[in-house]
């Protein structure tokens, strides 16, 4: 991990912190993994533990759906490669329609209990509404903001951000259908500078997956990797993230 002076050091360069969803600011597996295996069940499949599904997640809902269904049909990999062979193989047992019709199910369970056993990490909370609440003083002394950049689509993300009181904390959020292209294309970074008028160079990105690291070395800016989030290390640490640390919580205190 990247030692905690250099990390503040970073962060005192900073005025935009864009933050990822999903295994960034919320630990969503408890919803996530119930309407995976709510999906699996109405079309004859096999459920899957909640370690299992968390080794799914990542690139969006769809491909969250295509290696739970693979998973049926080979032992659960978590390696680069071999989840790649895994999404083919669901393409190979199951047409392409019929993945779409399972993820459906899946979406339409998960949205009606999106907030059910979905837990912010510790810290985020405070940490949001304290650069939130720097720009609504009367002085609006704030220079600093907050924004959120995720692959989940708006409708749960926005149910999440509601539950907790976060729904106006943020500057800007785009999500997996409202951003012009979802992560790791640079094209939500992009549009999350425009909107806030703020260089690159004093941006940051913040979350705990591939897309995210790709998104921000795509779009040129600094990116704190988690690894203590839904990210897989094997997958990580082969992007060379110059950033690292455990989690949000043991850096809040610099932001």
């Amino acid at each position: 991990m990247t030692p905690l002076d250099e990390i503040k050091a970073l962060i005192a360069q900073k005025e935009l912190f864009i933050f990822d969803l999903d295994g960034t600011l919320f630990n969503t597996l408890g919803d996530l993994a119930p309407a995976v295996n709510y999906a699996m069940k109405q079309f004859g499949l096999h459920t899957h533990s909640n370690d299992d599904v968390r080794t799914f997640i990542g690139n969006g809902s769809m491909n969250l759906i295509r290696r739970a269904v693979a998973a049926n049909f080979i032992p659960v990999v978590s390696t680069r490669d071999m989840e790649k062979v895994a999404e083919t193989l669901a393409r190979e047992n199951y047409s392409e329609e019929s993945i779409k019709e399972i993820h459906k199910v899946y979406s339409e369970f998960y949205w009606e209990h999106c907030t059910e056993n979905t837990e912010p990490y510790e810290g985020v909370i405070e940490l949001v509404r304290r650069i939130a609440d720097e720009n609504r003083d009367e002085n609006h002394t704030g220079t600093r903001c907050a924004a959120m950049l995720t692959n989940k689509p708006v409708a749960p993300a926005q149910k999440i951000l509601k539950k907790f009181g976060l729904e106006n904390s943020f500057a800007t959020y785009l999500c997996g259908d409202t951003t012009p292209e979802r992560k790791p294309n640079p094209a939500g970074i992009y549009e999350i500078l425009r909107q806030t008028g703020i260089a690159p160079e004093k941006a940051i990105m913040i979350g705990d997956d591939t897309p995210d690291v790709l998104a921000a070395k795509n779009a040129g800016i600094d990116c704190i990797t988690l690894f203590e989030g839904f990210g897989k290390a094997e997958n990580l640490l082969p992007l060379e993230p110059r950033y690292t640390a455990g989690h949000i919580k043991d850096f809040a205190e610099f932001i």
